[in-house]
C-alpha cells in the first residue's frame, strides 16, 4: 500500500455514515490524521474512535455544511489541511414540477454550497503552502440528468461545474483538484422509496459497496487524477453520453418505459 498520505491532515465532510464514514477508515488505514464534520454528533464520535483505533488522529467536528460559519470552524480546527474531501450531501427525489421549493433550497445549500464554504475555507492555506489537493465527491447525476432527480441533478452539476473551474484557477500553483462520480452505493443515502423513483434503466447499474468509493476517493487524493467514474459500467455509459449525448437520453427514456410496464 502507498504512504503518500501518511501523517497528512485530512478533513472529510458527511463522515458520519454511508461512503463519508467508509472514507474516513480508509484514509485512517493509509496513516492519515483526519478531522471528520458531520451533523450527526454521536454517529461523528464512532466514526473517529474507529479510526483512531487504526492508530492516527480523529478529531470530531459537529457540522452543518449549509451554514458557512461551521464550515470554516471545520477547517480551523484542522489548521494546515493537506487533503479536503467535499463529500456530505443528501437527495430527495421528485419531478420538476412536484419538487418542494423547501428541498430544492436545502439540497443545493449543502450539497453544493457546502462544498463551496469549505473549499474557501480551505484554499487560501493551500495556495500559501503551494500544495493540497481538494477532492469533490460528485455523482453520475452531475453528468447526465435523469427523470424525477432533476433538483439532486442540478446541485451534482454545480458540483462538477465548481470542480472544473477550480481546477483551472488552480492548475500550476502546486494544488490538485479531483472529482469521484459514484453511480448507486449500498448506503442508508438511497433508502428504497427514493431508489424506486430512478429511471428504471438506470437502476440496471448495480449498486456498490461504500468502501469501494471510498478507495477511490483515497486514490485521487494521492494521484490527483481529475475524475473517476465509479463503476466501470457507470463510466462506459457517461462515456456514450458524452459522445451521442441525445442518443443516450432516448436510451434511457426507452429503456426505463421497457422496465417499469415489467
Amino acid at each position: 500500500m502507498s504512504h503518500a498520505l501518511k501523517g497528512k491532515t485530512v478533513v472529510i465532510t458527511g463522515a458520519s455514515s454511508g461512503i463519508g464514514r467508509a472514507t474516513a477508515l480508509e484514509f485512517a488505514r493509509r496513516g492519515a490524521n483526519l478531522v471528520i464534520g458531520a451533523r450527526r454528533g454521536e454517529l461523528l464520535e464512532e466514526v473517529a474512535r474507529r479510526c483512531q483505533q487504526l492508530g492516527v488522529s480523529c478529531t470530531a467536528v459537529v457540522t452543518d455544511v449549509s451554514k458557512r460559519v461551521e464550515c470554516k470552524r471545520l477547517i480551523d480546527r484542522a489548521g494546515n489541511v493537506d487533503v479536503l474531501v467535499n463529500n456530505a450531501g443528501f437527495a430527495t427525489y421528485d419531478s420538476v414540477a412536484q419538487a418542494r421549493p423547501e428541498d430544492l433550497e436545502a439540497m443545493m445549500q449543502t450539497n453544493f454550497f457546502g462544498a463551496v464554504w469549505c473549499t474557501q475555507a480551505a484554499l487560501p492555506g493551500m495556495l500559501a503552502r503551494g500544495e493540497g489537493t481538494v477532492v469533490n465527491v460528485a455523482s453520475i447525476t452531475g453528468l447526465m440528468g435523469y427523470a424525477r432527480m432533476g433538483g439532486y441533478c442540478a446541485t451534482k452539476f454545480a458540483m462538477i461545474g465548481l470542480t472544473e473551474a477550480l481546477r483551472d484557477e488552480v492548475i500550476g500553483r502546486g494544488m490538485r483538484v479531483a472529482m469521484v462520480c459514484p453511480a448507486t452505493t449500498d448506503t442508508e443515502f438511497f433508502v428504497k422509496a427514493e431508489r424506486g423513483k430512478m429511471p428504471a434503466a438506470s437502476r440496471l447499474i448495480l449498486s456498490m459497496k461504500p468502501e469501494r468509493v471510498a478507495r477511490a476517493i483515497c486514490d485521487s487524493a494521492e494521484d490527483g487524477r481529475y475524475r473517476r467514474i465509479l463503476p466501470f459500467t457507470a463510466a462506459l455509459f457517461i462515456r456514450l453520453k458524452e459522445m451521442f449525448p441525445r442518443f443516450a437520453h432516448v436510451l434511457m427514456r426507452r429503456v426505463s418505459r421497457v422496465l417499469e410496464k415489467t
